[in-house]
This record gives C-alpha cells, structure tokens and sequence, in this order.
C-alpha cells in the first residue's frame, strides 16, 4: 500500500502509516492528498513559520510507474508569503525515486536542533546532519550530499540560501532547475532547519495489471509525440510561448505597464537561444517530450554561467518584465535564482514593481544605492537578487516583507503592487483580455495562477461544437466573450488539480491547448491498470471538485480574504495601450457578474463560501477527519 511518514524534526521520531484505499480515491496523491492532509494537521491559527505547522512533500498517485510523464511532486504548507493555502509543484526525479524509496507522502513537522537532511531509502528515514551544507547554495548542496552518500544517483529536494534566510518567496529546489517555486515552501524548510531531503528508491511498486499498464503506456507515448504541440516543446520547451503572446499583444512588459515588448523582436525569440546557448535538451522521468534545456555561456561578462532551463516563465520575468532584452542577464539571473532557490515568479515581479516605483520616482537613490534601477539595467537586475536571497538592502525589505514592503516603503508604492491573495502577480502573465483564463487564474486557491487556470482552449478559436465537446456546455470561442466562460474557468481548475494529483506533467495533457494530448479518460486507463479501480471520468471531475472545495475551505479557516480574494490585479481594469489588444481592458461590472456565476456552478456564497450542502455532496462535512 501507498504509505505516509509523519516526521517529527525536534523528536527525531518517525511514524509510518498504510494510506487507505478508500482515502487514496478520494484525494488520489501529490496535491489532492496534501490538501487533505494540510487541512487535517496544519493547527487553526498557527504562523507558517511555526514547528508545529506541517510542511507535505506529497508524490504524484502515478509517480514510480512506467506511464508517460508522470515525475512531479506537490510541495505544501501554510504559506509564508500570503498567510493562506500555500502549494508548489516540481518535476525531475524526485517525486518517483521517493516512492520507490517507500512512501508517497511526508508529513514533516517540528525544528531540528541543529541543521539537518534527511535520508530516505529502503522504506527507512535517517536523519544526517547538514552542517556541512549549511550556507550552500542548492548546486553544491546536491553536490556534498552525493559525495557524502556516496551515490551519484540519489535524488535531492533543497533550499539554498534564501529558504535558510527565510526569505518569504524561497522555493524547494531539485536539480539544476526542477523548483517546487511559488508561495515559499523553501522558508518553511528553512524554519525546520531542514537543508535537504536525499531519496533513493530500491524498492518496486504493486501493480493490478501490468500487462494492460505495458499497452496503456505504449498508447499514451504515440498519442503524446504524434500531437502537433510536441516537436515544439521537444525543440524549444515553452520559449515559443513568448513569442506567441508577445505577438498577440498578450505579453506583461515594465511590470504589467505595457502589452507588448517590442525591444524583443530579433533578441529574445527561443532560436537565438537555441543557436547561441543550447547545449542539449534533457528530460523528467519517463517523459518523452524533453522539453528542458541545458546551457552554457562561453564568453563575455557572464563567461562560465551554465545550468538548465530556460522556460517562457523566467525567460519573461528576467526579460519583457524588467525591461530586458540581453539574454545573458536572462541566463544570469536563472542561474542565481536557481542556485538560492527564489522563486523567479515573485522575484522578477518585485524586481519589475522596484523599477516602476524608481520610474515613477518613490524609490530614490539613497533608497536604491548602490544601484540606478532604470529598466533593463543588468547590474540592478542581478544585484537584487543577491539582496532578496541575503536580506540585505532594498531587496532585504521585499524578502522580509513580501508584499507588506508596499507599507514599508510607503509614498504610493501599493498602487503599483499587482497582486491577489497577497500573492505578488505573475510577472509574465497579462490576461486581461482572455475572459475565462483571467477569472480562473485569479480564483485559484494559492493566488493568482496560471497553471491551475489558464484556459488555454480558449486562445486558439476552436470550433464551438470542439469546445461544447471539451466543456459540456457551450462555450463562446472568441476570447473576449463571457458566454460559458465561468464553466470553463471550473473545468481547467478541477483538470489540472487532477493532473497535479496524479503527478502529471500538464505538458502532456490537454491542458495546454492540444486536444489530442491525454485527457481524462486516458488517466482512467492508467488507473485501472494500476489500482484496479473502476473509475470513471466522471469521478475524477469530482475529486478534482473535492480537492478545490478542500483548499478553499483552508483559506476560509486561516483569514479573513473572501471575494475580495477572487478579483484580478487592479492594473486588469486599465486598457492595454499597445495593439493588437490596444484598448482592451476587463470590465468591473462584468467580472462581477461572472464571479457570481462561477460562484452559482460551484455551490459557494457571494462571498466564495463553500455551502454546506456542497460540502455534504462532495464528502467534506466531516473534515477534519484525520483518517491519516
């Protein structure tokens, strides 16, 4: 059976639990079961940064077996940036070597006395002391730790510096790029002096049918590398999302002040990296996409950077947002984040909001010294990474503060602070004019979220009777209509809470526009082969629906924020000033109205309350249960 382990860092005691069946189908693995488990032992009240409050590692239901793409792991705690429902997903090796090594869920609570790492392997946890590691960044932790266990193929989630400086934006890291990113989770493994968590499976993993599971994975390889979005993502990952949006005037350039980034026509498009610093392309466990790059920088001022990546997500932040069109700052700046582990959506937003505030002049040089933060400059760009990753500086000020720096520095600086759920906006994501996308990214249960409510189908004018099909309703395919967006808002957030669950990469679902990718359906088949459960499509939507409910619920116990949580950036309701979306803005009153109607469909109140009856549907009236 699937199990848990409940760690107690300052007992240095373990306790190893069998997952029911019953439990399992419910909340399935990764997210699902993290949310539960968050809400069942995360005390009412208590500070994120507290011993006594939970920080999950929760691998995905399908991670270890042989089906395609299905090698990430959910990350989850109270968040230390926004105070709410804090989680953050990662790929690599991590999640799958973890269930191999014996369990599929951590649930890590307490301090360590002094710095430590954990040792999974052969359903056995040691704990190892960390001193060694203690100030290094996650490059040269993975390194020492490899070293010290004498296996190079042992597989290590870490923080680097900014998650030991409690940064509230640090993230997990696995490899060179792999990074559990957004909501802080680095700062809650930070605050358990937990430097590093090393997994090495030497176990195998029951299966109900491993005959049908052979055929179901060989299905699945043909219906991923024969869709038409994979020879991109195989060649140039999501780069070629920029140019796409940049073009569409869809891009957040200068902190959201612009719609387009015309500095990056001939600079920043994926085949002047892939020409110029491509190396290779490497991949997560059993993913056929290989969708990641590897590079490195042969000459000039960064001569000597190297690492993996980079995707559309960094690639913006480090360029339209900050106003930069040199894509060694870009690999630059990856590399730092990667090697202190900071999140890049939060740390290029705050780097972006400081350049605004320095434009506008409420930041000053004494403020900024010993940087000049107009737009694009290198140095600034770099050197606040070093500040937020040290707390030292101006950049000290937003990585103590988060989004609380707006009050620090005062004079206005708020008003050009994007963000929902005290969550920083995404630096890279300008969806103002993509109805359904923008409502189900700013009604996610962490904060604004593109990869739990981006609506993809809708921005590529799919028939009507395609996305009836897709949705069960119909669904206006121009993009700037609300005609059945809210449902589609619903379908994406329950289809990738399900893909997150499962441990899935999206980017083999249809999630990102391609309806031949695999779909709910084809999860069914991969289920049935390996737990033999008769499942259905139907109840998948559910525990995606269950999940949701259970997150929201969480919010509801631990603030205050309700609708108003559920609005997109204030920046939204101002018109884009740049074409081909020039003029286009989201209107008040209709966001209004559809949040109503999202509110209606999921059987919440007008402030985002789930209602009992809802709660009784969805088996959620008895929780917290603590079944596990």
């Amino acid at each position: 059976m699937e199990k848990i382990a409940y760690i107690d860092l300052s007992k240095r005691e373990v306790t190893s639990k069998d997952i029911p069946d019953d439990v399992l189908r419910k909340y399935l693995g990764g997210l699902g079961l993290n949310a539960y488990l968050l809400y069942n032992h995360a005390p009412n009240g208590a500070p994120p940064l507290d011993p006594r409050s939970p920080l999950i590692f929760g691998a995905g239901l399908l991670n270890g077996y042989m089906d395609m793409s299905a090698g990430r792991f959910q990350v989850s705690g109270k968040s230390p940036e926004t105070g709410l429902y804090g989680t953050a997903n990662a790929g690599g090796f991590f999640g799958p070597e973890m269930k191999l090594a014996g369990f599929q869920h951590l649930l890590i609570t307490g301090k360590a006395a002094q710095p430590a790492y954990l040792y999974i392997h052969d359903g056995r946890i040691d704990f190892r002391d960390a001193s060694r590691v203690w100030g290094k960044d996650t490059f040269e932790t993975q390194r020492l730790i490899m070293e010290e266990l004498q296996d190079p193929e042992v597989h290590i989630a870490c923080i680097g510096q900014a998650g030991e400086n409690l940064v509230r934006f640090a993230c997990v890291m696995q490899g060179l790029k792999r990074a559990a990113g957004r909501t802080g989770m680095g700062a809650i493994m930070g605050s358990k002096n937990l430097k590093a968590i090393a997994v090495k499976g030497g176990g195998g993993l029951e299966t109900k049918d491993a005959t049908a599971l052979l055929e179901t994975a060989k299905r699945h390889y043909k219906q991923i590398t024969k869709s038409k979005i994979f020879p991109v993502l195989s060649r140039y990952g999501t780069l070629t999302i920029f140019a796409l949006q940049n073009e569409g005037g869809q891009i957040a350039a200068y902190n959201n002040q612009l719609n387009h980034f015309a500095d990056a026509e001939g600079k920043l498009e994926d085949e002047v990296f892939d020409e110029k610093y491509r190396t290779k392309n490497v991949t997560c466990f059993a993913c056929p996409i290989h969708c990641t790059g590897r590079f490195s920088i042969d000459s000039g001022p960064y001569k000597g950077v190297w690492g993996e990546g980079p995707e559309y997500y960094y690639m913006s932040g480090f360029g339209a947002a900050v106003g930069n069109t040199d894509w060694e700052v870009i690999l630059a700046g990856g590399d730092l984040i990667n090697r202190y582990g900071l999140d890049v959506g939060s740390t290029t937003a705050y780097i972006a909001w400081l350049m605004e505030l320095w434009q506008r002049g409420i930041v000053d040089r004494e403020m900024a010294a010993p940087f000049t933060l107009e737009w694009g400059n290198a140095e600034a760009i770099l050197g606040l990474v070093h500040q937020m990753a040290n707390k030292k500086g101006l950049g000290g000020i937003v990585a103590e503060h988060g989004v609380g720096a707006a009050q620090v520095i005062g004079k206005g600086a708020e008003k050009y602070l994007h963000r929902g759920k005290n969550l920083i906006h995404e630096s890279a994501i300008n969806d103002r004019a993509a109805k359904g996308t923008c409502l189900g990214e700013s009604t996610t249960n962490r904060g604004f979220c593109h990869l739990r409510g981006r609506s993809s189908f809708e921005l590529f004018g799919l028939p009507e009777d395609v996305l009836t099909r897709i949705y069960g309703i119909p669904v206006d395919p121009n993009f700037q209509s609300w005609r059945g967006k809210p449902a589609m808002a619903i379908w994406t957030q329950h289809f990738t809470t399900i893909a997150d669950a499962l441990g899935m990469c999206k980017f083999a679902t249809m999630w990102p526009g391609s309806i031949t990718n695999l779909g709910y359906e084809n999860f069914c088949e991969t289920l049935r082969a390996i737990k033999g459960w008769d499942i259905t499509p139907k109840e998948l939507m559910e525990v995606g629906e269950r999940v949701w409910n259970l997150e929201r619920m969480f919010n509801v116990r631990e603030s205050s924020i309700r609708r108003d949580g559920d609005m997109p950036p204030e920046i939204f309701y101002q018109p884009n000033k740049l074409e081909p979306l020039k003029g286009v803005r989201m209107d008040r009153a209709e966001y209004e109205k559809a949040l109503d109607e999202y509110y209606d469909l999921r059987g919440w109140d007008r402030d985002g309350v789930p209602r009992p009856e809802t709660l009784a549907r969805l088996g959620l009236a008895g929780e917290p249960s603590k079944r596990v």
